[in-house]
């Protein structure tokens, strides 16, 4: 089994790109799309019905999702709205219109009665990866007891669940909330979510760049003084955090656990309460101040 302190590794959109111009099979190339645009499972878009798609809401439906409390409520998963981007829309509507009159988005070859099956999706994914020159091994689980159908299983760097990485790292990249991406992926604890912010690496660069440029302002001003008045300093180093944003983000960088978590939030949450609740301490705190000020004053 791999190890679950394992970080994902991340398609660069180089990566991407090849990835993309390996696919072949129109039908491979659309659920990808999809999948990279809307994060979802190879298992949500086999499963995906042109019902539950509404362009004119931009939104998807995506019914019985992964869910570790599926046998506590009959054995069915979950549901939830996924937002399309408005770049996605035009294919997806191209899509729809080659395929219409069928039930599935992406149809079986058999039937189009029947979904693509995510065996299928899997080996297609495969051929573009291996075309792509990106079929690194990331590690092979090995099995004890070999048999003619069970031999070891070979994991490869990049599989069809990193467009989902991909999307919910890019998402995180772009707003720092780590609550919208583990409500976008579906996700029931945001412990689950944290991984995206620790394979991100654009906060520290962010960080560091500004630690060793700041000296180069001043090289930039000696010699074009225009070009120094536009050198802007990245919004991470001049803005003050507030202590509940500190606080989150050393959570979802791992740094303190769930259990502490939770009790920072509890005595932050008391402390404010206790202040909401003593009206007439604050008062007495203004009047003493006043006071004070007004003896200075006159003195």
């Amino acid at each position: 089994m791999g190890n679950k302190n394992k970080l994902p590794d991340i398609l660069t959109k180089e990566e991407l790109t090849k990835l993309f111009e390996a696919m072949i099979r129109p039908k491979c190339v659309i659920a990808c799309f999809v999948a990279l645009m809307c994060g979802l499972r190879v298992r949500e878009v086999c499963g995906l019905q042109i019902s539950d798609i509404n362009l004119e809401r931009r939104i998807l439906k995506i019914r019985d999702s992964k869910n570790p409390n599926r046998k506590k409520q009959g054995n069915y998963g979950k549901d939830r709205i996924v937002p399309i981007p408005e770049v996605a829309i035009s294919p997806i509507k191209k899509w729809i219109e080659v395929v219409e009159g069928g039930k599935w988005f992406l149809p079986s070859a058999k039937s189009p009665d029947m979904k693509l099956r995510t065996k299928t999706l899997h080996i297609w994914f495969a051929e573009a990866r291996e075309r792509a020159k990106l079929d690194e091994v990331d590690y092979v689980i090995k099995y004890k007891k070999k048999t003619k159908y069970r031999e070891d299983t070979v994991v490869y760097k990049f599989r069809f669940h990193h467009l989902r990485h991909f999307y919910a790292t890019y998402i995180y990249e772009k707003t720092r909330d780590l609550y919208a991406v583990a409500n976008l992926l579906g996700h029931n604890q945001v412990t689950t979510t944290q991984i995206y912010a620790k394979v991100s690496d654009k906060q520290m660069k962010e960080t560091i760049d500004f630690a060793f440029n700041r000296p180069i302002k001043t090289q930039i001003f000696e010699t074009n003084p225009m070009q120094a008045k536009n050198y802007t300093i990245p919004e991470i180093a001049k803005r003050e955090k507030a202590p509940l944003e500190i606080l989150e983000e050393r959570f979802a960088r791992g740094e303190i656990s769930d259990i502490e978590y939770q009790n920072k939030i509890r005595l932050m949450r008391l402390a404010k309460d206790h202040l909401k609740n003593k009206p007439e301490e604050k008062v007495g705190i203004q009047v003493i101040t006043k006071q004070n000020n007004k003896q200075n004053e006159d003195g």
